[in-house]
């Protein structure tokens, strides 16, 4: 029976994993608590989960060295976020760039905009009302 499952994570695939996880702290506010590494051959890989202050889902950055990052878009991270204009400056400030500019939902009141890490990872960030 599936009891209703629940976003618990968020895997990236990066190729500059110290460099990304910069990206992601300065941002978002995420911090680094737990590094792993391991595997061997194409499946070797490091491993950095970064979690928010409260309680969600973490993002997993992963890279693997033997293999090729694949093409940015694979996967769209969704921040809930105090102000919108303000995360969008920050990732401009650290090397990322404005997908979309920070608009309003007409009806909603909910500011959104969307920004990419330095690899061309999309994130959405979204302001409520």
């Amino acid at each position: 029976m599936n009891d209703g499952g629940r976003l618990t994570f968020v895997k990236v695939v990066v190729g500059d994993l110290d460099a990304q996880a910069g990206f992601y702290r300065f941002v978002l506010a995420l911090a680094a608590v737990h590094r792993l590494s391991g595997g061997e051959g194409e499946g070797r890989y490091e491993q950095l989960v970064l979690a928010g202050a409260g309680a969600g889902p973490t993002v997993l950055l992963v890279h693997y060295p033997d293999r090729a990052v694949p093409p940015a878009g694979e996967v769209v991270l969704g921040f809930g976020v105090a102000d919108v204009a303000e995360v969008v400056r920050a990732a401009v400030a650290a090397g990322g760039s404005v997908r979309v500019e920070p608009r309003t939902l007409p009806g909603t009141g909910m500011r959104v905009a969307v920004v990419t890490d330095p690899e061309g990872h999309a994130l959405e960030l979204v302001q409520g009302s």
